[in-house]
Order: structure tokens, then sequence, then C-alpha cells
């Protein structure tokens, strides 16, 4: 079915402003509405489009409403795994939402900005852009959707490249595969035709009359008019040979009229290089950094202490900046490579400074929680009473782990103290982390409290339910099962039956955040998954916790689990608030899956030759896309076909799963493949955790390259649960680019923390963990692979402060720029989803 979005949300003649962004995301919105959600399977692409709209109508909100909106944008970027009800419930919140924008106040102007809050206390850094040299309305309105509104933004952004202007090369002399500066005067200018696009290429002479060919491939129209015959030009660029003449060329090289032969290099000897940004002009951009680096660098506020920054031998915060936006003439090669590094100390300051004030929230926001009242379970290590555990362990057809069994006695120790806990239980796929979490359940239960166990996605709440269940009937306790396809009549009694006090454990999605969700005593909350609730969503669960003895509500315990194994630098960064408790043994039993990596179009057909073998010895199989429907734009195969196609080439009935599909069919089918009557299940990444099917033992992933290695170990991860041997096929289209590379990591490995460690290395932190997603401020300039050793060092530091001045008393500009810091991560966390 063709999308019909288009004609939704993107108008002939689109009205500008506050009102067209709102009118592009209402309108799609109300069509996937009309008529009882009617058309909600008809509408294509809307985890992709709604995002987009969502992030124009941002421009024009002002920060409350702008958070809300940010938070909803999030969760419908998941709309292709999401289960029809929560499709339903988050298209309803943003009908909501753009009600509540339709009579809020609209944002002020770029021009108009607030100063930027990083820069709390100079109202100079805090000015507007509008009115600089250079800069009317529109360059304005074009650096602040690139969030440049002030002075201060200026400041932080800082180059992307230092170029050393001091050498003029002869093209003889020019070396491979490097930036070098050389002179030369036009020969010839041409455009050359090509497939779907044309080149521009320019031949050169050098001054010792040695040639030199420079090429575009996406130039401008009059581009070519730059380049008369014997004009004489400065060219910066990287020399490589040419694949056909062997003859030096450059590709997009910078380049600058000389003014005849005595013309030199750019005066400033080394030229800085910043980001580009559409509509505005290199060389403006650059003039304005320099501006506002000469005239207010001093003034940016130096947070860290003057002790620290002596023992760390740190430069001011105002001479970094300064020492980035106007280098020194006289700076060694060696200095400059420094700065293309990233590793030059001018970065190391900033770098330092980041780590240093992220690490000091997190010790704080530790600490405050420490200090918090929270709920003793008397069921801990102080009863004197018959161990509230013991009918767990009686009723477990397995004996724990000896990780499992330290992880069960740090909680009970932490649930025992009169503050609430703060612990995040992180374990590879299979570890048993369910049982832990039990555990930490019944010793609440024993105790008098309720708890909550709180899931991302449908099928992974009723995974826990079911795995859940049996455990609870053993131990004599009641549980249930609540999200927003539980039918109304059951839905209605659980609620009662919950505000009574008489469910002593409730699992559900985000159905439990529910105003009429509420808890009689409320003392330990489960989160799995984590990295999918936002701060705002976990604190209105604390907030339905019990009564303290004074008779105030209290927050209950919170045990955060993630089967997503996490770097240890990431895991510094995103829960440098919990304390960490390691599931670093896996059960008896269970062997690692054996992976292989299939390329080239044959791959399909080597896949399903396994897996009729594997099936001729009665073991069942995932089939893992990418996609739910065929894309005109991504060449890969896509679940219905995959299962049309896997139907017809085997003797044996194939299910598929995809969040699109209704509740009740998808459950059938689960319950099928559950069962064992059905052998193979076609499915997207919906399965990716909370699936246990302990027989199956072969997985096949098509368009492997298209996904993360965390991912792709999270796939692999359910099969081999029940033991035995396993095997894990990944179809890969090509070993281009870093595929081969990458994928390899999958074949030599099975241990999630190497893996994690591997794809932070080549994909960073940004898609792995949303830091922004956690309440956290951002990172401009470190890097968690490059830098983990300065980030343990500020970390140390950080905490050694708080020991030593916790409220800060003695370091008020230290205080002062830690609130400006987290003040802005809050403005975009707190709702995060």
């Amino acid at each position: 079915m063709p999308s019909v979005l288009g004609s939704l949300s993107m108008p002939a003649q689109e009205p500008a402003g506050f009102a067209g962004a709102l009118d592009a995301l209402r309108r799609p919105l109300d069509f996937v509405a009309r008529d009882g959600f009617a058309h909600l399977e008809v509408v294509r692409d809307l985890g992709r489009s709604l995002p987009q709209a969502a992030e124009r109508l941002l421009r024009h909100l002002a920060a409350p409403l702008a958070a809300r909106v940010t938070a909803w944008a999030r969760d419908i970027a998941r709309w292709e795994v999401l289960p029809r009800s929560e499709r339903e419930r988050l298209v309803a919140a943003g009908l909501r939402l753009c009600a509540s924008a339709q009579v809020a106040e609209p944002r002020p102007a770029p021009q108009a900005v607030k100063p930027a809050l990083p820069f709390h206390g100079s109202q100079s850094l805090g000015a507007p852009l509008l009115g600089l040299p250079g800069v009317g309305p529109v360059i304005a309105g074009r650096l602040a959707e690139r969030g440049l509104s002030s002075v201060g933004d200026l400041l932080h952004l800082l180059p992307r490249h230092w170029d050393d202007l001091r050498e003029l090369r002869p093209v003889g002399a020019l070396e491979i595969g490097r930036p070098q500066l050389t002179r030369a005067k036009v020969v010839r200018a041409r455009v050359i035709p090509a497939y779907r696009r044309r080149i521009l290429e320019v031949g050169f002479e050098g001054d010792d009359g040695r040639p030199l060919v420079a090429r575009w491939f996406h130039f401008r129209g009059r581009m070519l008019e730059r380049f008369p015959l014997g004009a004489q030009f400065l060219l910066l660029g990287v020399p490589r040979p040419n694949k056909k003449s062997g003859a030096l060329e450059l590709i997009h090289p910078e380049t600058l009229l000389a003014e005849g032969d005595e013309a030199g290099p750019a005066p400033t000897g080394v030229r800085v290089r910043y980001p580009e940004i559409e509509g505005v002009p290199g060389r403006l951009l650059e003039r304005l950094c320099k501006l506002a680096c000469e005239r207010h660098a001093a003034e940016v506020p130096d947070g860290i202490p003057v002790e620290v920054a002596a023992q760390k031998e740190l430069l001011s915060q105002g001479e970094a900046l300064r020492a980035l936006h106007l280098p020194s003439p006289e700076l060694s090669a060696e200095q400059i490579a420094a700065l293309n590094d990233g590793v030059a100390p001018a970065q190391r300051r900033l770098i330092f400074d980041e780590f240093f004030f992220l690490q000091l929230g997190l010790a704080r926001r530790r600490g405050s929680a420490r200090r918090e009242k929270g709920l003793a379970m008397t069921g801990g290590p102080r009863a004197k009473k018959k161990d509230p555990i013991a009918p767990l362990l009686a009723a477990l057809p397995f004996q724990l782990t000896s990780a499992q069994t330290r992880a069960i006695r740090e909680v009970r120790a932490d649930l025992a103290e009169p503050h609430p806990m703060h612990r995040l239980l992180q374990g590879d796929v299979g570890s048993g982390k369910t049982v832990v979490a039990w555990a930490a359940c019944e010793l609440a239960c024993a105790s008098g409290f309720q708890a909550a166990v709180m899931a991302p996605t449908e099928i992974l709440a009723e995974q826990h339910a079911r795995t859940l269940g049996p455990w609870a009937k053993a131990t004599g306790r009641s549980l249930a099962l609540l999200t927003a396809s539980t039918p109304r009549p059951a839905r209605e009694s659980q609620l009662a039956l919950l505000a009574a006090g008489r469910l002593d454990v409730v699992v559900g999605t985000h159905a439990l955040l529910a105003e009429r969700v509420a808890f009689s005593r409320l003392g330990l909350v489960v989160i799995d998954e984590q990295h999918r609730f936002g701060v705002a969503q976990r604190a209105l669960l604390r907030d339905k916790g019990g009564l303290h003895e004074s008779g105030e509500r209290a927050a209950p315990h919170l045990l955060v689990m993630t089967a997503t194994p996490i770097p240890r630098t990431l895991a510094l960064t995103a829960y440098g608030d919990l304390d960490l408790t390691l599931l670093d043994e896996l059960p008896p039993g269970r062997e690692p899956p054996r992976t292989k990596i299939l390329f080239g179009k044959t791959a399909r057909a080597r896949a399903l030759a396994a897996l009729k073998d594997a099936l001729a010895e009665d073991r069942q199989a995932y089939w893992v896309c990418p996609l739910v429907e065929e894309s005109e734009k991504v060449d890969l195969a896509d679940v219905t076909e995959a299962a049309t196609w896997l139907r017809e080439n085997l003797d044996t009935p194939v299910g598929l799963v995809h969040g699109r599909l209704p509740t009740a069919e998808r459950d059938e089918v689960m319950s099928a493949f559950r069962k064992g009557t059905l052998k193979v299940l076609v499915a997207t990444t919906v399965i990716e955790v909370g699936v246990d099917v302990p027989a199956a033992s072969m997985m096949v992933i098509e368009g492997a390259e298209r996904f993360g290695l965390a991912q792709l170990h999270q796939l692999r991860g359910r099969i081999g649960r029940g033991g035995g041997r396993s095997s894990c096929l990944l179809l890969a289209g090509t070993r281009a680019g870093d595929a081969g590379d990458r994928l390899s990591v999958m074949e030599e490995t099975c241990d999630g923390f190497e893996v994690a460690e591997a794809d932070l290395r080549i994909r960073g932190p940004g898609e792995i963990f949303g830091t922004r997603q956690a309440g956290l401020p951002r990172l401009r300039y470190a890097d968690l692979v490059r830098d983990a050793a300065l980030l343990r060092e500020a970390r140390q530091e950080a905490f050694t402060l708080l020991e030593r001045d916790p409220t800060l008393e003695h370091h008020p500009q230290t205080r002062a720029v830690l609130d400006a810091r987290w003040a802005e991560a809050r403005l975009f966390g707190e709702e995060a989803g």
C-alpha cells in the first residue's frame, strides 16, 4: 500500500511558523485516530515522520511543553515495535499535546532568546546574536536552529579542524594523505556529465610546472565561472593519486584566489574550520566565533576548584577557549596534530570540565537519595524469623549461581536500610536477573509491602507474568498483570484489589503510571530495560510509594534491571548515581550460541539449507528481519515477504510476529511457538527482549549489518536458553565499510561486555544509550572511548570534593556552574522516555 502520509503532512503551500508546524503534526494524528483508530495501520513511516513534525513544532514551544513533546516524540520513534494499544495511547497523547500547544504561550523568537543556562551570571555571554556584524534576522534564525542563540553558544561551538597554512608547498612536493597548501594556476575547467550527476573538474599547473587536478562531485550551478583560465589559486586539500593516471588530485579542496605571484597563505597562519551550518557562510561563522572569543572568553565562569585545576595542571576555561578559537601562529606541527586528534591541553580542560560537573551532579543526586526517607524492610537481614526467600529457593527447579546469591545479598542489605535502594542489576542475556528481582519482591512482601514490576512492552510484561506466576503460587503471593490490553472488567477488579492492598505484586507496562493505578503500600519498584524509561516516569512510580512511620509518603526502593551490557564508561555516566550489581555468571548447562556470518546474494539460500537441517533435528528457529513491510528506500527483506518465502520453501508451518500485529493474533502465534506446535517464527526485533522459548536453538538474522552489535547480541540471547547447542546465522549483503570487521566481533565472542565495548568503539555512545534520555548534561566535547581515563579522574575528584564539602558551601562558583549545567539537563531529560 503506498504511503498516504505525504498528503497528510506536506501540503502544497504549507503555512509558515507555529501554525504550520502545529498543523503538520496534528493532521496525521487526526487521520489516524478517526473512526476509532480505523486508519492506524494505513499510514506508513509514522515512527520517522511524526518525530520530525514534532521537532519543527519544538522551535515554537516554551520549555515545559517542549519537554513533554520531546518525550512523546522519543516514544513515537519506537512505533515499529509497539503493540497497537500503545500506539493508540501515543496518538491520543499527541492530540492532547497539540491541544495544549494551541493555547500555550509560544516561545520567543530567536532574537529574544533568554541567556543560555550554562552562562548564568554573565549578561554579555547570554546576549543574543542578532545585531552582530553580518547577523540579521534570517542568519540569526538559522543559527538558532542549530542551538546557537547567544554569544556563549558561539564560544562553545568548537572548530572541527585546524589547518596549517604557514607552509606553501610546490605541487611536486605534496605528500599523499594529509592536508597541505599549494599554489597553482588554472589551465582548464569543465563540467563532466556522469551517471545521475555532474562533476566539476579543474586542471591546474603548479609553480613548479607539475600538473594537479581538482574535482568537485557536489557543486553549485555557476561554480565553473570561478575558475577562468590563467587565474592563480591557493588550494588546501588532501592529495591522492588518480587511480587511472597516477597524477595527483584533490577532491573538494578549499580554494582562495591568489593576488599574483607574491600571494602567500592566509594571514592567520593556522586556520580554524567550524562545522557547516546550512545557509550560514563558513567565513561569517569563523568571524563571529573569533569576535566572541576575543571579547568574551575571559567571562566564561570557571567552576572547577582552584586546587583541582592546579593538581591536574588544567588551563582556565577562558584560556582553553582562546587556544581553540584563536590558535597561536607559533604552534608546532605536533601541537596542531594534537588539536586535530582532540588531545591538546585546551581540549583536555574542556573534557575534564564536562566529566567533572557530570559526575559532581551524579554524586549530589546519589547523596540526596541516601538522605531521603525510605521504607526499611523488616523482612531483611535484621529479621530473626525464617528467611523470607526460603520458600522461593525451595520451589526453584535449579540452584542459584554464586553471582545470583551475591546479588540477592546486596539487595537484601539495601532493603533493610531506612533510605530507598537505588540499585542497577546488570547481567548478560540469560544470567538470571528475574530470579533476583523476584527475591527482592519476596523480601518486600514479607515486610508487608507491595511490589511493582515494570516493563517497556506488553510482550516483555506478559513474559514476566508467565515466569513469575508459578513462583508467586509456590510462595503464596498474589500477582496480577496490568497492561493497556487488560480487559476492562479484569482491570477494574485488579485496580480495586491493588488499592485495597490485596494484591502483593503487579506486573505491567506504562499503564502502571496511570493516575488511577493506586497502591496501598508500595515498597519496591522493579524496572526492566531501564534505558527505555525517563526520569519523570520513574518518579511517577516512586510517588505512589507507601507511608513512612511519620505518616509521610516515602519513596519505594528501586531496582533497575538491564540485559543490555553497558561498558564501564557508559555505566559511570548514565548510571553513575546507582549502586551496581553485576551478574557475570551464566546458569550451569548454558552453552553460548555458535555464530556464523554469511555474506552475499547466496547467503539466504545457505541459511535456508541450514534451517532445513535444524528442522530435521526437530529444533525450533527464529528468522529475524528489520522491517515490517517492504521499503522503497531500503533494500532489505521485510518480515511479510520472508514469511511468504519460507512458507513456499518449507514443509512446516511458519509463524509471523511484528509490532503491528493485533495483540490477540500475536499472542496466539507466540503461544503456538512456545508450545512447539510451530517450529519457525519470523519476527522483527519485537522479540529482542522478554521472549523466552527454551526449545528455540537457531536464529537467522537478515540485514545483520544494519543492526548495532548490542542489539544483535540481545537477539542472539533468545536462543539456547534450554541448554544444549544453538546456532546463529547473520546474513549480510556486503563486506563493504566496517560491516565485515564489526560483525566478526559476533563470531569471536558471546561475552556481552566484550560486544558492548566493541559497539562503543565502533558506533560511539550516542546511539547505544542516549544520556539526554536520562536527564543528564549532554557531552559536547568528550569521547567516552578516547577519554575513558579522564572520566575516571574527573569522577574521583568530583566525589572527593563532595565528601569534603557536601553542600558546596565553600565552593560557590562550583555550585553555580553545577546548578546551571543540571538545570539545562532537566529541561530536556525530565520527561524523556
